[in-house]
Order: structure tokens, then C-alpha cells, then sequence
């Protein structure tokens, strides 16, 4: 918990606070339980269920949360025992989940007990402030519609907007950002997991525990689809990642000009209102929008002076070569051709097809006015970085022509608010502060983070992070992950976890 930053560690007390407030409150309805032999097998038999389905997490592609496939499970739990029990049952599965499955840290274990047991309770609150009935009285009537209806909603929002804006504070992100790119997608899951669990509580009720250990089958194989899923996302990444390295090894005089394009590409799409489908193949194209150059001889790649007239147009070839790698594999067919128009122009006179703009894509435009803003504020061997201001000057000069305006002026107005930066993940230090040719404002931004956060002991802590840097490889790629763009088959709603 100290190595916590204090809002952060103000709000996972407070979860956690929140959260035994929520289980004192509801365990007086124990108090009418019947407590029959019978009644206590089923409780055991779903404590089983429960913990099982809880013991089995998925990792999700941002931010160390993972889900289970608990919630129909959950929600079939409050049908049928109520609130007290079901916040019980997902205070135990929690809390196995959390100690001999991940062997979290104490300050993720409270947390997560914390969150699940709000989750479930003010969900089963609602339900029953609606008019939801439970146990043996519970039956399906028009009287129940609205109940059913709000509690997984309910449910679904805290589960995910509590676990999301743990996340954003760890990694001074935005919670909304987080949750789009974990849970968004899983708003779907909420009409599937519905009925579900009404039928697994019918089940119990009308038939008993034996009929409910049958529909944990297909339960487990959505498990198991989704698995597929998010390792098929995990290894789009891992592709992007060994691509990016590829283009940082042909040219260490940029090492980290890709990952710094991608963070300010991502920023200005979503300061112009680009979709989060879209902005994921932004943050792709961005990340690769120099791949063709490890087609490029080195001789004219890292020459430090002019180019002549044929190395120019060599150099011209890139974006054609890039689209050419890329295009092969599927889910980078849209990033292939961002790459393809990064060096297109609004005057029609870019390169390498000289498009009208209206064919340029959203992505292109956004990258060849960060790529040329990188470019002029970070070193190369023969000059030095320029400061902002005579950047925004010569971008200004050719808006409209060889830039965008509108993207011209997101960009300008988010570097003067410091709100560029808002991608960036100060944590990985090294590449924005290495000795050797590096982004001047980027520097200057992380500089003042760390005088802000450490005080004196900031060239200290950069020390150490360098340290770290060097036993590592290149900084992984974090992208915006939506994964609404992929059409797979959706397994149930999942309970999420920290």
C-alpha cells in the first residue's frame, strides 16, 4: 500500500471500506434463512461452482484485469438465495481467486473483495427496491421485467467502472479509456448472461442442483472460446511488437519515434472525436508507419547529410513497401493502408500515389503531421531538436497544403495544455530519455513529472528505471484495444477483476 500513490491508495480503502459496509449491511438477511440440511448441500454445491468458475481468470488486453465466467453464476445467486448469500458467495470466490490463483498483493486483494461484493450487492438491492423476487417466489411475469433488466445492468457498470478507474490511477490513465478498451465491448454480454442465469435459477428451483451441473458445460466452453479470443488479440500485439522492433533496429537514430507517434496519434484522434474501433488502427498504423524502411539501404537511411534526387526517391518508396508487408495479414489490412497515405498531402502533392485529401484516411492525416512534429523537436546527429514554438510555426506555415488543419491545430492546442502527453506511460523512461537523439519535449514533460512525483531523488529514480531498461527489450506496445472489431462469437458476461 505505500508504494501506492496517495489517490490511489485513498481509493482502494475506501472500496474496500465500502464494500464490508455493503456485506454488514446485507448479512442480516441471513437472519430469515432457512438453514435446513438441504439447504445448506445447495449452498455448498454453489460455492463449488462459483469458486471453480472464479479459480479459472482471463487475463484482458490492458491493465493487468482479468474476468471470469462467474456472473451468470452470480446473478442466478441472487434469484435464488438472495443478496446476502450471493454477496457471500462472491466475497469467498474472490477472495480464493485472489490468494491461490494470482497470489495478488493485499492492497489488489482487498480491493477486489471490495468491488465484487458493492457489485453484487447494490445490484441485488436494486433488484429487490424494484420488486424482485427471490427464492421460491421467484417466477417469470411482466412485474419482473424491469428488475431483470436493471440489476445485470447495474451489476455490469460497478464491476467494470470500479475496476477501470483502479487501473486509470495506476497508470495515470483515463478511466474511460480503460474501460473502453477492456469492458465496452462487454455490454453485449448483459442480454446474454441475463437470461442465462434466469434459467439456471428456474433450474435449481423447479428441478434442483443436478439439472444446474448441466448447463455449467456449455458455460465453461464460452469460457474457453473467449480464451481463444484474447489470446488471438495477445498475439496481433506480440506481431506488432516484433515489427516495431524490427523498424527500431534499422534505424537507432529514431528508437522510440514510432512508440511516441502511436501515444500522439491516439491522443489527437480522440481529442477530434475519432471512434475507439478506429483509433485502435491508428494507434497500429502510427506504430508502423515506417516498416518500409528496413527495405531502405543503410548507407542512405542513416546518412547524415542531403540526400541526392535518386536516394530521395527512394526514400519515397517507403510507404508503398510498408503496405506491402502489412497487407498480408488480416487484421492489419486497415493500418496497411494508413501506411500507405502517411505521406500523402491535402494539396495533392504528397506521395507515393499524390491522392485527393477526402481519400486520405484519418489515421494518415493524423501521423504526418505528428511524424513531422517529432521529427523537428528531436535530435539527429547533425543538429539539434527544435523548441516547440518554431515547430508550431512551420506547421502552421503549411497547413492546408502539406497538413491538415484541423489536425494542425489539435495538435498545437494539446502540446500548450500538456494534454499530448496524456498516452504516455511515464514509467517507461528509457526511451524518452536516453543520451542519444531523443525527443526534446518529451524529455522536458518526463523531467517535469518526475520533479513533481520524487523531488530530488527524481535522477535517482531515472537511474534505476535506465537500469531496468537495459535488461529488458524495447518497451511493449500498449495498444487501444476494442475488441468490438473483431467478429467472433460472444461467450456470457464475465465478472472482472483487478
Amino acid at each position: 500500500m505505500r508504494d501506492l500513490q496517495p489517490s490511489l491508495r485513498a481509493y482502494v480503502i475506501v472500496t474496500a471500506v465500502a464494500g464490508l459496509a455493503m456485506l454488514a449491511w446485507v448479512t442480516g438477511d441471513l437472519e430469515a434463512f432457512d438453514w435446513h440440511p438441504r439447504s445448506l448441500a445447495n449452498l455448498i454445491l454453489w460455492s463449488v461452482m462459483i469458486a471453480v468458475a472464479a479459480m479459472s481468470p482471463i487475463p484482458l488486453p490492458r491493465g493487468g484485469a482479468t474476468v471470469t465466467v462467474t456472473s451468470a453464476l452470480d446473478f442466478a445467486a441472487i434469484l435464488i438465495f438472495g443478496p446476502a448469500v450471493a454477496c457471500w458467495f462472491g466475497f469467498v470466490s474472490d477472495l480464493l481467486t485472489n490468494v491461490a490463483v494470482k497470489r495478488n498483493p493485499v492492497y489488489k486483494i482487498v480491493f477486489n473483495l471490495g468491488q465484487v461484493v458493492i457489485s453484487i450487492g447494490t445490484a441485488a438491492l436494486v433488484y429487490r427496491h424494484l420488486g424482485g423476487r427471490t427464492g421460491a417466489e421467484f417466477a417469470l411475469d411482466s412485474t419482473q421485467i424491469v428488475p431483470l433488466l436493471a440489476a445485470p445492468l447495474v451489476y455490469f457498470l460497478l464491476n467494470t467502472g470500479l475496476i477501470s478507474f483502479a487501473i486509470g490511477m495506476r497508470e495515470r490513465l483515463s478511466a474511460l479509456r480503460i474501460w473502453q478498451t477492456n469492458f465496452q465491448w462487454e455490454i453485449l454480454h448483459v442480454f446474454f448472461f441475463l437470461p442465462f442465469g434466469i434459467l439456471l435459477a428456474l433450474v435449481h428451483l423447479r428441478i434442483g442442483p443436478v439439472g444446474v451441473l448441466l448447463f455449467l458445460i456449455p458455460l465453461f466452453l464460452a469460457r474457453f472460446s473467449f480464451k481463444l479470443w484474447i489470446d488471438t488479440k495477445a498475439s496481433h500485439i506480440a506481431t506488432v511488437q516484433a515489427l516495431v522492433s524490427a523498424i527500431d533496429a534499422s534505424d537507432p537514430f529514431t528508437r522510440g519515434h514510432s512508440y511516441r507517434i502511436s501515444k500522439y496519434a491516439v491522443r489527437i484522434a480522440r481529442h477530434l472525436g475519432v471512434s475507439e474501433k478506429e483509433i485502435e488502427e491508428i494507434e497500429y498504423g502510427a506504430l508502423l508507419h515506417d516498416i518500409g524502411k528496413i527495405a531502405i539501404q543503410h548507407d542512405i537511411l542513416l546518412k547524415p547529410g542531403r540526400l541526392s534526387e535518386s536516394e530521395r526517391q527512394l526514400m519515397r518508396t517507403h510507404p508503398k513497401v510498408g503496405h506491402d508487408i502489412l497487407k498480408g495479414l488480416k487484421f492489419l489490412e486497415r493500418a496497411a493502408e494508413i501506411v500507405y497515405c502517411h505521406h500523402e498531402q491535402p494539396n495533392g502533392r504528397g506521395y507515393p500515389r499524390g491522392l485527393r485529401p477526402e481519400r486520405i484516411p484519418m489515421g494518415s492525416r493524423i501521423i504526418m503531421a505528428v511524424d513531422a512534429f517529432d521529427a523537428m523537436t528531436s535530435d539527429r546527429p547533425y543538429r539539434r531538436g527544435l523548441s516547440p514554438e518554431v515547430a508550431y510555426e512551420e506547421l502552421l506555415r503549411h497547413a492546408g497544403n502539406q497538413f491538415f488543419t484541423d489536425v494542425v491545430d489539435a495538435l498545437i492546442e494539446l502540446h500548450r495544455t500538456g494534454a499530448l502527453f496524456d498516452e504516455i506511460d511515464v514509467e517507461e523512461l528509457e526511451m524518452y530519455t536516453s543520451d542519444r537523439y531523443n525527443s526534446r519535449i518529451l524529455e522536458d514533460y518526463v523531467m517535469q513529472k518526475l520533479e513533481k512525483a520524487y523531488g530530488p531523488d527524481r535522477v535517482q529514480y531515472l537511474e534505476r528505471m535506465r537500469e531496468q531498461a537495459q535488461s529488458t527489450s524495447h518497451p511493449s506496445m500498449t495498444a487501444a484495444i476494442d475488441p468490438a472489431a473483431t467478429s467472433v462469437k460472444e461467450p456470457p458476461k464475465r465478472r472482472a477483476d483487478s
